[in-house]
């Protein structure tokens, strides 16, 4: 017989046993409780204490016993790993004469039950000696169920087991009734139970193979489970080898769900989207390996796929696992999601702590494909992300074509800095059209039109998140060859006395623009701002500070490059963001030199190569 199913037998098969001893003295009612517990210590290697344990002889043998504790292992988080309120079971005299334990009926109160790891994730639910440190584990014996007891009417009320994560974390089963009925040995077991987990309401309703079945290991026992929650139910059909311990499983699931409120709950996670999600597959559990495959169902009405989900159960020392691998057709991140949060208060709980563990729990590994998704403003096709959370990092990588551009793809990495954690991410965007991208962010009609590459890199670093991202460091490139601009803009920057006369009418060709940027907790600059059009090439530096919203901007047009009625005189715009002052000016010497230099913002050494790339890079003439 396993170790875990001497937990769940010890006490209803192993007691009833030993109190058969004292009834064989004759003397009705005898306290087997110390005997008893003496037999059950030495049996699982822990103390096992009883209040009482009584028998009444007969043919149809009673027993009473209350008040059993099984002690938790060293480290554990409560003294107690399982206990018994009161436990009366009616077993048959004659089977017991010839070594088999037939229960006509047994009701067991109060039964609790706490299954944890210890400091260096040692399971209390193992029993025996532990094998030394570094040993590789021994192969599983098969199971012997040959012994165990037949069933035939078994009965659970106001029991609770909890499951505490390496975390802290506690999930909570509650068992309110609970019924194992089976009218013989060779006929199907049926098994309900009607409580919750982790406070949300749950039934469950199984037809089992029997208990003759139960007891031959060679054969898989069959299961059928049926598992309902609020708008969630469940179904599994396959067979076990190991049933006692849920092993061997190998079937297949179905789930379906109006919304996937009561599944969050049950994970810990409050709320969720009002979303309907259908799913089927086959699933299998060997050892610490919980696995599902080809799996086909609906998310919010499209078709999902999970080619594979899976789930290693860390051994010691070690966290879990996950790694997922998900498609689904289309996406409304906005149902899914919900609606964008308004912006936090004032305070520490606007403020979260900006780290990255050293060993999460669980690691995992994700892979997301979507055809087509939409978010507020934003949407597009062909999506591909990946995540992975692992020792000491946190990754991303995204890859999509938005509805505005021809690709966008982003990859980021956070990993531990000091107090906190570092972030570095980088976003490349490439095509995008500009009149698209105004419309999609809601801006005004642009003065430029044409296909813009935007570059950007970011690097931020700090113990919380507001920290991180007071300090962070933004530096992009913003690129374009080809496009039109209007002819207005470019009179007006290089001053043309026409524009004093008329309004300049239509767009001319725009040969190249560069614009490169680099701020740092909050202060930047832009350098070159370069525009070459038909009619003439506009170039300017600027300065700015985001946290007290001013600029300092000077943009002029070169002279070699503009027509007769050009005064080539430089515009300074300087002040807040919301009132600027623009007149007149001058170039400096030091803007002259820079200009002449061609002079890049000090960009991280790849934007630097993508500015250098620009035709608009090259500059000259500057002769104000």
């Amino acid at each position: 017989m396993g170790r875990r199913t001497k937990i769940l037998l010890g006490l209803l098969a192993g007691v009833p046993v030993l109190a058969l001893v004292g009834a064989a003295v004759v003397v009705p009612r005898i306290d087997l409780a110390t005997m008893a517990a003496t037999r059950a210590s030495a049996a699982l290697g822990r103390d096992v204490t009883i209040e009482s344990l009584r028998v009444s002889p007969g043919l149809g043998l009673g027993i009473e016993l209350r008040g059993a504790m099984l002690a938790n292992i060293e480290g554990g988080s409560r003294p107690a790993m399982a206990e018994v309120a009161r436990l009366t079971a009616t077993l048959d005299l004659l089977p017991l004469l010839v070594g088999q334990v037939v229960v006509r009926s047994a009701a067991i109160e109060g039964f609790t039950l706490l299954l944890e790891r210890a400091p260096g994730r040692v399971a209390n639910w193992h029993f025996g000696p532990r094998p030394p440190a570094g040993a590789a584990p021994a192969a599983p014996a098969p199971p012997d169920r040959s012994d165990l007891p037949m069933v035939h009417a078994l009965s659970i009320a106001g029991s609770e087991v909890t499951f505490r994560t390496t975390s802290g974390a506690q999930l909570r089963t509650r068992i309110e009734t609970a019924s194992l009925t089976a009218a013989a040995l060779d006929e199907p077991a049926a098994l309900r139970v009607q409580g919750s987990y982790n406070a949300v309401p749950l039934a469950l309703d199984a037809t089992l193979g029997s208990f003759a079945t139960l007891r031959d290991a060679r054969i898989p026992f069959p299961v059928t489970l049926r598992a309902t929650a609020p708008d969630t139910a469940l179904l599994f059909e396959g067979t076990a080898t190991d049933p006692l311990n849920a092993d061997g499983m190998d079937g297949r699931i179905t789930l379906a769900a109006s919304t996937p409120a009561a599944i969050l709950a049950m994970a810990g996670a409050s709320g969720g989207p009002a979303v309907p999600v259908e799913l089927a597959g086959r699933v299998t559990r060997q050892g610490d390996l919980w696995r599902l495959v080809d799996g086909t169902g609906t998310l919010d009405g499209a078709a999902l796929t999970a080619p594979l989900l899976e789930l290693t159960e860390g051994s010691a020392g070690s966290p879990d696992s996950i790694v997922a691998r998900l498609g689904v057709a289309r996406l409304d991140l906005v149902r899914l999601l919900g609606a964008p949060a308004p912006e936090a208060g004032q305070g520490a709980a606007a403020d979260p702590p900006f780290v990255v563990p050293a060993m999460p729990d669980p690691l995992v590994r994700a892979e997301i494909t979507a055809q087509e998704f939409t978010h507020s403003r934003l949407g597009g096709t062909n999506a591909e992300v990946k995540i992975e959370v692992a020792p000491a990092r946190v990754a991303l990588e995204l890859g999509f074509v938005p509805r505005f551009a021809e690709a966008l793809n982003a990859r980021g990495e956070m990993v531990p800095a000091g107090d906190g954690a570092r972030l570095t991410a980088e976003v490349n965007m490439r095509g995008a059209d500009l009149d698209g991208l105004r419309r999609q962010v809601g801006l005004r009609t642009l003065p430029v039109s044409g296909r813009a590459n935007v570059n950007l890199e970011v690097a931020a670093e700090g113990a919380t998140l507001g920290a991180a991202q007071r300090g962070a460091r933004v530096s992009a490139v913003v690129g374009m060859t080809g496009g039109a601009i209007a002819r207005e803009v470019i009179e007006m920057a290089s001053t043309d006395i026409r524009a004093l006369l008329r309004t300049s009418r239509g767009t001319t060709p725009l040969t190249c623009l560069l614009a490169a940027i680099d701020i740092r907790a909050g202060r930047g600059q832009a350098a070159p701002v370069r525009i070459r059009a038909g009619t003439g090439t506009i170039a300017g530096i600027a300065s700015f500070d985001l946290n007290r919203q001013q600029l300092d901007l000077v943009i002029g047009s070169e002279r070699a490059t503009t027509d007769f009625f050009a005064l080539d005189i430089p515009v300074r715009v300087h002040g807040s963001f919301e009132n600027p002052d623009i007149a007149p000016a001058e170039w400096s010497r030091e803007a002259r030199a820079r200009m002449a230099r061609g002079d890049v913002a000090p960009l991280p050494p790849d934007l630097r190569g993508i500015a250098q790339r620009n035709p608009c890079y090259r500059t000259g003439g500057m002769r104000r």
